[in-house]
């Protein structure tokens, strides 16, 4: 779902899903996402892992459900 009227949109492409805001996951420190270390600190600048429908529901129904980070996270890393 796009928030069309949040005031940093588009934080990252058109189309994006904007379930979360803010990623579970921060910070990640998985490059394969895209994010990096900018001046000492992971910046999720090129990440679009959770901007993407498919894998923002996963997250939810895992968040939903109870699981723990670690455990959606290893779900999230065989869709990367």
């Amino acid at each position: 779902m796009e928030r069309l009227s949040c005031d940093r949109y588009p934080c990252h492409h058109p189309g994006q899903d904007c379930t979360f805001c803010f990623c579970p996951f921060y910070p990640c420190t998985d490059e394969r996402t895209g994010g990096g270390m900018i001046d000492g600190e992971w910046s999720c600048d090129f990440c679009h892992l959770l901007h993407d429908p498919d894998l923002a529901a996963r997250v939810m129904e895992g968040l939903i459900r109870g699981e723990d980070l670690e455990e959606i996270w290893i779900e999230v890393e065989k869709m990367l």
